[in-house]
């Protein structure tokens, strides 16, 4: 059994824990490392997503840890604005932001890599004709 305890799959819980991820970015169960906080039973966190192995979908290690190198390069981004005395910037905060970026435009890649393409597809081109809708895909508007 795969397990998670991010909602809908692996996410940045997964990806921060110690714990080796199956191809589609959530934890085995019999694999759990047992120095994590979140997957062994002893720890008595609900998961919240999981499915057979027989049925894994074998997609989206590739974006769970992508997020947790977003979710990683935030805290960064925090961690450094913190120590900044007020109306002084440190030096950090600047390379923390431009990490920050490369992380975010990095899991904006994997997920497309991981997107299902309907059959025949050559890429974004197959749902994504002009800039704006490649946009769009990437940056969906549901979330307003």
């Amino acid at each position: 059994m795969h397990i998670g305890r991010s909602f809908g799959g692996g996410g940045h819980i997964e990806a921060s824990c110690p714990c080796e991820l199956e191809p589609c970015g959530l934890v085995d169960q019999d694999k759990v490392d047992e120095t994590c906080n979140q997957h062994p039973p002893a720890a008595c966190k609900t998961m919240r997503s999981g499915h057979s192995a027989e049925d894994c979908p074998g997609i989206g290690r590739d974006v769970v840890v992508a997020i947790g190198k977003t979710e990683a390069a935030r805290q960064a981004v925090f961690e450094a604005a913190a120590m900044e005395p007020q109306g002084f910037v440190n030096a950090s905060l600047l390379g923390a932001l431009d990490d920050y970026r490369a992380a975010v435009e990095h899991e904006a890649a994997e997920r497309i890599r991981a997107h299902e393409w309907d059959e025949g597809c050559a890429g974004v081109g197959c749902c994504a004709d002009t800039p704006q809708e490649a946009a769009d895909f990437i940056d969906s508007k549901e979330s307003e």
